[in-house]
């Protein structure tokens, strides 16, 4: 991995930690727009992904040195190294999965919350 893509999931699992602490809140509305985002950011990672292996496809490109090395040369671009493509689209996803994280605590709590109120309203209704 680079040295980038630990410190943002770093980041975002620090960001975890502090809702988790009631540290930070995000407004329920604001988590799931968020997270919508995300959804579908990851949705075109996902894309480029499978595209991605298309590319570790290589067809002959002839027998010349020159060619092979060329071959060799964008087939490290697309797989196979810790810089490839493949590999940082991974910690792209990685990054998000972690974002969508927090924003999902903050609506899944909230349904949580209505669910027990809703309980407890139902509780306290006489012929219930």
């Amino acid at each position: 991995m680079t040295d980038a893509d630990p410190n943002l999931i770093a980041h975002w699992q620090g960001l975890n930690a502090q809702a988790e602490a009631g540290m930070i809140t995000i407004p329920a509305d604001v988590a799931a727009k968020c997270d919508a985002a995300c959804v579908t950011y990851l949705e075109h990672l996902d894309k480029m992904k499978i595209d991605a292996k298309k590319l570790a496809v290589v067809a002959s490109w002839g027998d010349l040195p020159s060619a092979q090395a060329l071959r060799d040369k964008f087939l490290a671009k697309a797989t196979g190294t810790d810089r490839s493509l493949d590999v940082i689209l991974q910690q792209h996803i990685d990054v998000i999965e972690s974002m969508r994280m927090l924003f999902r605590r903050y609506f899944h709590e909230t349904e949580a919350a209505d669910t027990q109120t809703s309980a407890n309203i139902t509780a306290l209704t006489p012929g219930s």
